[in-house]
């Protein structure tokens, strides 16, 4: 009897361990991902900030080029968040709904999550 790869398996077919995985990069996704959206919505509170603060243009530059900074480096984290199948990084934009490698998507990662 033929074999099925690990990839070629659904979500949640495997041991309860795979559960667990699912589970747990599915969390590390939402932590990411939410820090991101903190990230760019705090932009629009930092502006706020500094135009209240007066505190003169290079020092609003250098807070801003800091932000802008952290914001990247919240991105870069997000792409490069770990496909729980295949264990490749997920994608390479920040809203990919497929791994680029085994087609697994975010709403059954989400699955399995939800059932357990």
């Amino acid at each position: 009897m033929e074999r099925r790869r690990k990839t070629d398996q659904m979500p949640g077919e495997g041991d309860p361990q795979d559960v667990e995985t699912y589970r747990r990069a599915w969390h590390s996704y939402v932590m990411r991902r939410n820090l991101v959206v903190v990230l760019f919505v705090s932009f629009v509170f930092l502006g706020l900030l500094i135009g209240k603060l007066k505190l003169g243009e290079p020092t609003d530059f250098a807070i801003l080029f800091v932000w802008v900074g952290v914001y990247l480096a919240g991105g870069w984290w997000l792409t490069e968040w770990k496909c729980p199948r295949c264990g490749k990084v997920f994608g390479h934009r920040l809203w990919t709904q497929r791994c680029i490698s085994c087609d697994l998507s975010k709403d059954e990662v989400a699955a399995v999550v939800r059932e357990k």
